[in-house]
């Protein structure tokens, strides 16, 4: 018999998860020091909750992980790459990744290196 928490497990959302759409540039009437308004803006979107949300339902998407950012950044929407162009990133710090249900790990190599790990939390273990 299947567990109602099952039914929400990394698995299962990967068919079920939706990727958000790219919103749209408007450039910065007052930019970031040093930028043009558009990179300025391509910027705050790259920094953005709307960005961070995209980034967990990529992962989600890819069957709940574990997954290192090359994975990930490969399989962002060609609409994002084109939108936020250089600024692109696969950094979802700890907090905000718990917060979308996802779980992100530190990995040591043993040559002084490191890299991030993702992967998607069963919705049943996220606090709120």
């Amino acid at each position: 018999m299947i567990a109602q928490a099952d039914l929400f497990s990394a698995e299962n959302l990967a068919a079920s998860v939706e990727i958000p759409r790219a919103p749209e540039l408007v450039p910065h009437e007052w930019p970031f020091p040093g930028m043009t308004p558009e990179d300025s803006a391509r910027a705050a979107i790259a920094m953005s909750e709307e960005y961070y949300d995209m980034l967990a339902a990529v992962i989600k998407s890819m069957g709940g992980g574990p997954l290192i950012g090359k994975q990930v950044k490969a399989m962002i929407p060609s609409e994002w790459l084109r939108l936020v162009g250089d600024y692109a990133h696969t950094s979802l710090d700890f907090r905000p990744a718990e917060q979308r249900g996802i779980k992100v790990d530190y990995v040591s190599h043993d040559d002084g290196g490191f890299h991030f790990s993702y992967r998607a939390i069963d919705s049943a273990a996220i606090a709120p």
